[in-house]
């Protein structure tokens, strides 16, 4: 079934790249996911579809002839995993709120506003037969299968990541406790080329993982926490095909969000009706 939320939530903070606080609003609608820009005077709502992605540099950016937003393939995960097919998200600046670096403040607030299900089933990527894509070491797969799986392989030359390989049943269950609460991550080398280029303004130790010289320089929540949030950026890049993923096996090997976006048109271009 479709859903939306039963009453209005709200999530405040600063952007990770621009640092600028951000009060996001989640509020109950009937006509798909759409970002509104409540700081720019006669902004028009930008609907979450392939058709919109306006950027994929550092994050899933989206944008109408009216207004822009950045970074929104973490919320854009929680909606996913949450089967949420409706809403209206209102931002008062370009970037929703960081919180933690995660999508686990977002999936709880979500969750605390309740959803409720809409007249309408939702679409479904029917696949019949395996979708391929390659470029340079990157590749993607998705297959028809009994049940819906993903698998992502992330390799880095830092010592303290090597190769990392997570595969996940994507419930919404298993989302919540394996791969929502993954965090957002950076290395410190990077860390003066961004802040030079304008980006990670509002990126601490308190919303990412920062990958050190020799160590990490905060907690990690999981071993493996930097391939989950691969998977969980993935679920949210994927929702802009604006259908359900439905039963399948999907496996990426080193993706981002350019990536992701050429993959879910793939998807959307191969899935037949049902």
């Amino acid at each position: 079934m479709r859903k939306t939320i039963l009453q209005s939530v709200s999530v405040s903070g600063v952007g990770l790249h621009t640092g600028a606080p951000s009060v996001m609003t989640f509020k109950p609608a009937e006509n798909g996911i759409h970002f509104i820009r409540t700081d720019i005077a006669g902004s028009l709502p930008i609907k979450a579809d392939l058709n919109h992605v306006g950027s994929t540099l550092r994050g899933t950016n989206l944008k109408n002839d009216t207004a822009e937003v950045w970074t929104v393939e973490h919320v854009l995960s929680a909606l996913n995993a949450l089967g949420i097919t409706d809403l209206t998200v209102e931002m008062d600046g370009p970037e929703p709120p960081v919180t933690d670096g995660s999508a686990g403040v977002y999936l709880e607030h979500l969750q605390q506003a309740g959803l409720k299900e809409l007249p309408g089933d939702r679409p479904v990527l029917n696949l019949k037969q395996p979708v391929t894509y390659t470029s340079g070491p990157i590749s993607y797969s998705a297959e028809p299968a009994d049940k819906l799986t993903v698998t992502f392989i992330y390799e880095h030359k830092h010592p303290l990541v090597g190769r990392q390989e997570y595969t996940v049943e994507l419930t919404e269950g298993n989302y919540e406790t394996q791969i929502a609460r993954a965090r957002t991550f950076g290395f410190e080398e990077e860390l003066a080329f961004l802040k030079a280029h304008g980006l990670a303004k509002g990126g601490s130790l308190e919303n990412a993982v920062v990958v050190g010289k020799d160590k990490f320089l905060n907690e990690l929540r999981y071993a493996d926490e930097l391939v989950r949030h691969k998977i969980l950026d993935l679920v949210g890049d994927f929702s802009l095909t604006g259908k359900s993923l439905g039963k399948l096996k999907i496996t990426c090997r080193m993706g981002g969000h350019k990536h992701n976006v050429l993959f879910a048109r793939l998807l959307l271009a191969n899935s037949e009706e049902k």
